[in-house]
């Protein structure tokens, strides 16, 4: 086995196939016996993205923690007035609370999160509670463990018809109980599915395809106080069954018990996945110029989430490194495993599976300051033919900066955007990965990580290789693309596996130059 093989199968855990849900590593239960309108208790750690959403003076509604950085729970949360002319200021969001009466919950304390922003769907109606549905941005990021886990949250619109088939959900919160009164302790109760044309009946209330009715037939029933929490149900997802939010609780009869509505997620999907990837954009990718106009793509023709710049470099018939293509010349990737003095050849259009074109490479141009694996480990591959774009193939994004100052402005801000994307092998295999505290990473072998590197957590089953691009997705106008951001150098597993990614934009005066001569 060659060196390179050695770092791509350690690198990474074994993979195939596409990601639909916004946290690839989520909804799992930890399992620990301790389930609103006559519900149950729930059991400890069986709701670990469980989020109670307060002010300083009152408790509002339920939620659930879907990232390290965003709660989402029902848009009438925020409303502090009937017609939600005012809003609820200095909002908190506390995760790994059970029993609101104690501090301490089975020797596990709560976190309580500041609200940094709150998304309200634009077209939530307050009368009829259509669009109720918000995301609360976290002022700090959230650490996951035992008792703080996100739920899944579906994002592939293709699956709405299979979701649209479950009959029995979960609710939870912290709502009102048969006594009148919110429960201190978290609740749970089992409710099905009703048509929505027989719920009107029930509520009277009319309802569109963004709601789902649900109830027991009994004075079960999610209740006041509820608001905001999830309904879920077990998915398959990845090896495992996944507790998978379908729902938030929306609002009912006045009497509660008997059914109540939710907003439908599977029709809020874009919304979540945009504001959620968006939210900080203008950190990544500011209005600029770009090194290549071309890598921007209507949303028609990219064909869903592809990767038309990954690119795969090649001596011989072996494949040993990965690459993205910047430019009609020019393919970017890491320097470790090139060799200065052989035949080597780029292919693009791979992952597609039945597009495939080969270039070869005319000069390779690596860092000056390459010498070993940890530092300026980047290089640029220039090849002999002009690469000629299609929706299969095309380049990534990257910034134009001339001014010194500018550029460090704009590597200040892409320096504070914390979830991005890295894309590993197969077709759309992809997960989201976080920022890690670059102090703590990678302490074997005495390294040490420089400003010109990125650490993040290693990706849950995923794999990847040398070169394997950390990306950011984002809409400019009306076309959408993805700039890069990294390149996969080294990493290791331990308890907390962690990668360490090359940091593009520190190169950028490095790469203009080439790319423009």
């Amino acid at each position: 086995m060659t060196a390179v093989e050695v770092f791509i199968v350690l690198f990474g855990f074994l993979s195939h196939g596409s990601s639909w849900m916004l946290e690839e590593d989520c909804g799992e239960i930890q399992g620990v016996e301790g389930r609103i309108l006559n519900g149950v208790d729930a059991k400890i750690l069986h709701n670990p993205w469980m989020a109670l959403i307060k002010t300083p003076t009152e408790f509002l509604c339920g939620g659930t923690l879907i990232t390290r950085r965003f709660v989402l729970t029902a848009a009438h949360c925020e409303c502090s007035n009937k017609d939600c002319t005012k809003k609820h200021t200095d909002i908190t969001a506390r995760l790994a609370e059970y029993d609101r009466s104690t501090l301490v919950d089975f020797g596990l304390t709560y976190e309580d999160f500041p609200v940094e922003k709150v998304y309200a769907h634009k077209g939530f109606v307050m009368r009829n509670h259509q669009n109720d549905i918000a995301l609360l941005k976290l002022k700090g990021i959230v650490e996951y463990k035992r008792q703080i886990q996100p739920i899944c949250i579906p994002l592939e619109s293709r699956k709405k018809s299979g979701m649209a088939k479950i009959m029995k959900f979960t609710a939870i919160g912290w709502g009102k109980t048969q006594s009148g009164t919110n429960s201190d302790v978290l609740q749970t109760v089992e409710i099905n599915r009703i048509p929505n044309e027989d719920c009107e009946n029930i509520i009277w209330e009319g309802l569109v395809d963004s709601q789902i009715c649900g109830g027991t037939g009994t004075k079960k029933d999610t209740c006041t106080g509820d608001s905001g929490g999830p309904i879920s149900s077990s998915v398959y997802y990845m090896g495992k069954w996944r507790e998978t939010q379908i729902g938030i609780t929306s609002f009912g009869p006045s009497q509660c018990g008997g059914a109540a509505v939710y907003s439908d997620l599977m029709y809020f999907s874009d919304f979540i996945e945009q504001t959620v990837m968006e939210s900080d954009i203008t950190v990544v990718l500011p209005k600029l110029q770009f090194l290549d106009a071309g890598c921007l793509a209507t949303e028609a023709s990219t064909g869903g989430k592809s990767f038309p710049w990954l690119a795969h470099v090649y001596m011989d018939a072996f494949l040993i490194t990965y690459g993205t293509l910047i430019s009609d010349r020019f393919v970017l990737t890491t320097a470790q495993f090139l060799p200065e003095n052989a035949p080597l050849e780029v292919r693009l259009g791979k992952f597609s599976g039945s597009y495939e074109v080969t270039h070869k490479v005319k000069t390779l141009h690596k860092h000056p300051d390459f010498v070993r694996l940890a530092q300026n480990d980047i290089a640029l591959i220039e090849l002999k033919s002009v690469v000629k774009y299609n929706n299969l193939i095309r380049p990534i994004c990257m910034p134009s900066l001339t001014d010194n100052k500018e550029q460090q402005m704009f590597q200040k801000k892409a320096d504070q955007a914390d979830r991005l994307r890295v894309v590993g092998w197969g077709r759309w295999a992809s997960t989201m990965v976080y920022r890690a505290n670059s102090s703590e990473c990678y302490q074997q072998d005495h390294q040490e990580i420089g400003d010109k590197q990125i650490c993040v957590d290693h990706p849950y089953d995923l794999n990847l290789g040398s070169g394997s691009p950390l990306v950011r997705s984002f809409k400019h106008g009306g076309s959408e693309g993805f700039t890069l951001v990294g390149l996969a150098s080294f990493g290791r597993h331990g308890p907390r596996p962690q990668d360490v990614y090359t940091n593009v934009l520190s190169y950028l005066d490095w790469i203009r130059p080439l790319v423009k001569q």
